[in-house]
């Protein structure tokens, strides 16, 4: 009778088996882009005015040469609605961008969340404005996913819980706002690519408008960008699940789209947690 033997790994074999959790510590610190551009004038047909707003934003991304992984197009590419709102959304390798277009008004915004320490937008915001002009407005702010590094360089930015922050901002029901958020001390469990995933959807779409879009990449070794487009809001979530154990999201629409989502996302992240959960939160922008 033929027996066969299992080696036993050495108690080092066995360490250097394990996964290893990713240092993501560089990602510390990003930037935010939020710019109000007006008089935009891309073409009245529809088909043409679809296509310019993607290659704008696709050539203004390759001159900051930022990495595209995939496209978004809201209401769609090709014949929408002659009134239409184009949301055209990039996610990348260092994390998305989004385009509205309102033709009625003719104003652009453009918002840009980059993880990147070296690409911060400049050279897009630069290549942006040489087609089509300055800004009427434009925030340009550091994003902070450590949560070490946020209680040093920003603790006036940190918050408890949503309401907490809701009642300071005084956000009004009807009001525009982009809203920058990072959750921290999020479980592994939490940052789970399907649970992301799962939270945010069902935080959304509890009382959204259709039709929605959704988009997603998982990266290699670690990591996960989610992108959410409809009437309502734009969402674009980042996770960090490796030494810095956080997720950052970018909102934009009303005051009373966007609360809701915050809150729901909050007691989702932070249920059964024993310890005061803590929030970056900051209005990137309002009123437009």
């Amino acid at each position: 009778m033929k027996t066969s033997s299992v080696p036993i790994l050495s108690q080092r074999s066995r360490e250097h088996s394990m996964p290893e959790i990713l240092d993501d510590s560089k990602y510390a610190k990003g930037t935010g882009l939020f710019s109000v551009y007006e008089n935009v004038n891309f073409p009245g047909d529809v088909k043409k005015r679809c296509m310019s707003l993607l290659e704008f934003g696709t050539e203004t991304l390759l001159k900051n040469d930022f990495i595209i992984l995939d496209f978004v197009p809201y209401p769609g590419l090709g014949r929408v609605g002659e009134g239409d709102v184009l949301k055209y959304s990039w996610i990348l390798s260092e994390s998305h961008r989004v385009l509205m277009y309102d033709p009625n008004t003719k104003t652009l915004i453009d918002e840009l969340y980059t993880c990147s320490p070296e690409k911060d937008g400049r050279l897009m915001f630069e290549a942006a404005n040489q087609r089509i002009g300055k800004p009427v407005k434009s925030t340009h702010l550091s994003e902070i996913v450590s949560k070490e590094m946020a209680h040093q360089e920003e603790p006036d930015k940190l918050f408890h819980s949503v309401q907490q922050a809701s009642e300071k901002f005084r956000m009004a029901p009807k009001k525009n706002y982009c809203v920058s958020t990072v959750f921290f001390d999020m479980s592994d469990r939490k940052l789970d690519e399907d649970s992301l995933e799962t939270m945010l959807t069902k935080a959304l779409n509890k009382d959204d408008q259709k039709p929605v879009i959704e988009s997603a990449c998982r990266y290699d070794p670690q990591g996960y960008t989610y992108i959410h487009q409809s009437p309502k809001h734009f969402a674009g979530l980042h996770s960090y699940p490796g030494t810095l154990k956080s997720a950052h999201l970018s909102l934009i629409g009303t005051g009373e789209a966007v609360v809701p989502v915050l809150e729901d996302m909050e007691e989702v992240v932070y249920k059964r947690r024993k310890t005061e959960p803590t929030m970056s939160i900051k209005i990137v922008a309002e009123g437009f």
